[in-house]
């Protein structure tokens, strides 16, 4: 009999623990939903609120080191342009002028005097070194690496510049953010809140400005609207793109010290999600995928002040 009695109680030990188990298998997932900052609102409050939503956009975002810079004036490249025909127009004037002076110095019957070769030399060694001056004023001011090599790709280089089509840009990047590469494409934007982006594939390594520390290049932005000295910002891209959404910066607001949105997961029902402002994007920020919003899930834009002092305030009424 004590046998028995010891073994039912030994089995009513082990069903109460199995139900135990059960129900905190699941607790924790239900206490999460249950516990999500959020509110339901019939429709006749949402109406009075003023609520509207718009569905979240599928982005794609990738990791990038930002700069800032400026657009070149044109008159300082049109100014080392002219210093360099100037020079090449001389140099090249002398050399044949003191070929000529050697060749009629020659012979029995020379028509000029070994003093007027010395002379005409003398004139072409000093246009050399005026050219080669010129050259190295204009790798000083913008970097060995420019792409205007020879006559034929300047000539077409200034053409772009004069008429607009093409801007030269200098950016400046933090000391040791690029490592020791030179990027192969850098995203030029305008600074604004609606600022317009376009990428330079041009691009070379700046000579040092000591007014500004960093490392700095130069780019050709062809295309753009960017106009001389105006101000710009720069970003090499790097790594892999991720997927994601973008959430509309006027859709944000702040308590705690944080950046929330509301997204709306039924009629009437409304919950916080938590967001990273630290990747921004063009008139909003990125939210990685897996970070509480889909794509095409609907984002509150308009009222989610009113949803948030309704919610840490349930007192709150609609206002008038």
């Amino acid at each position: 009999m004590m046998f028995r009695r010891r073994f039912l109680a030994f089995t009513l030990l082990l069903v109460l623990s199995g139900c135990g188990k059960s129900d905190s298998g699941t607790k924790p997932a239900e206490k999460e939903a249950e516990s999500a900052p959020g509110l339901t609102l019939s429709s006749e409050q949402v109406k009075s609120l003023g609520i509207t939503t718009a569905p979240a956009t599928a982005a794609q975002y990738r990791q990038r080191i930002d700069g800032y810079g400026v657009v070149t004036s044109l008159d300082t490249v049109a100014q080392a342009d002219a210093e360099i025909l100037t020079a090449e127009a001389a140099a090249t004037q002398s050399r044949a002028a003191a070929a000529r002076a050697l060749s009629l110095a020659s012979g029995e019957e020379a028509a000029v005097s070994r003093e007027v070769v010395e002379t005409a030399q003398s004139k072409a060694a000093a246009d050399q070194a005026a050219l080669m001056l010129a050259q190295r004023k204009a790798e000083a001011a913008f970097g060995r690496g420019a792409p205007w090599h020879d006559a034929k790709s300047r000539q077409a280089i200034m053409a772009r510049l004069a008429s607009g089509k093409t801007v030269l840009v200098r950016v400046t990047f933090p000391l040791g953010s690029l490592g020791g590469a030179t990027p192969g494409s850098l995203q030029i934007s305008r600074l604004g809140a609606d600022a317009k982006t376009w990428t330079a594939h041009t691009i070379w390594e700046a000579p040092a400005d000591p007014t500004f520390p960093g490392r700095g290049f130069y780019a050709l932005v062809d295309g753009s609207d960017l106009v001389q000295n105006e101000h710009i910002a720069a970003s090499v891209p790097l790594g892999v793109a991720q997927p994601g959404v973008v959430v509309p910066a006027g859709a944000l607001v702040y308590g705690d010290s944080e950046a929330f949105v509301y997204l709306q997961t039924r009629p009437g029902s409304f919950r916080r999600v938590q967001i990273d402002t630290s990747r921004s994007m063009d008139k909003g920020y990125f939210l990685a995928a897996g970070g509480g919003i889909a794509p095409g899930q609907s984002i509150v834009v308009n009222g989610a002040g009113l949803l948030l002092a309704r919610e840490t305030n349930p007192s709150t009424e609609a206002p008038d």
